[in-house]
């Protein structure tokens, strides 16, 4: 019976996968216009995920973020419960830097390409760094973006080494960066996992900083000390 509700579940998610990028690609191509769809169906999806899924969303000092003011929403990343989780916590539409592969997937990848989603080739240095550097300027014309600066997701929940491609993208375009720390994302699903354990995940803004040649010595030393501050900020 249980493998038959997390059956359903499943089929569900896939469903409302397929009709989110399908209507988000339509509306976007009516409208010659990537936000309406954005202000919408992403909040949409992330809900029916949770309701679905059983999951609760608590979000923290919401008031360290900036409406106003464009940023670099760095988080940590253990679960694929993580997109949605960031997409309802944001106060303004976000958008991801996702790996190259993910544009090749019918629908979604269509409407990820469109919606203005920025993707990176991590095989290829240059063209990632390039990737970054156009991303930044995104960004400066009021574009939030959502990075999960360790690369991939983790495998045992255990917070891996952030990568230094967004904190140069920081330094070089003097952008702010929004720590994140996303908790109980890893509990109720685990990267490969099928099945979702119902509970809450808890999405805590930290305060928000920019590149400070007093206070960084280096693109990693800032990803280092940023690190330390959403690990410390995690629940166990």
């Amino acid at each position: 019976m249980t493998k038959l509700f997390n059956g359903i579940q499943l089929l569900l998610i896939i469903l409302i996968t397929m009709f989110c990028g399908a209507v988000g690609l339509i509306l976007m191509l009516i409208m010659f216009s990537p936000k309406p769809a954005m202000a919408l169906f992403p909040k949409f999806w992330s809900r029916f995920i949770f309701f679905v899924f059983g999951v609760k969303l608590d979000i923290r000092n919401i008031q360290n973020t900036n409406k106003r003011e464009a940023s670099i929403y760095a988080a940590n990343h253990a679960s694929p419960l993580d997109i949605p989780a960031m997409f309802l916590s944001l106060p303004v539409p976000g958008y991801f830097i996702s790996k190259m592969e993910l544009k090749k997937i019918p629908l979604m990848g269509w409407y990820m390409t469109i919606s203005g989603m920025i993707f990176i080739d991590r095989k290829n240095r240059e063209k990632a760094m390039e990737s970054m550097r156009k991303a930044g300027e995104q960004i400066k014309k009021g574009k939030n973006v959502i990075v999960y600066p360790e690369g991939t997701r983790s495998k045992t929940g255990v917070m891996q080494q952030f990568k230094r491609g967004s904190f140069i993208m920081a330094k070089e375009s003097l952008l702010p960066i929004q720590p994140c720390a996303i908790s109980g994302a890893y509990a109720r699903m685990k990267s490969g996992d099928l099945i979702c354990k119902p509970g809450t995940i808890v999405v805590d803004f930290l305060p928000r900083t920019k590149w400070d040649d007093q206070r960084y010595s280096s693109p990693e030393d800032f990803a280092n000390k940023t690190q330390i501050q959403v690990s410390q900020a995690l629940i166990s």
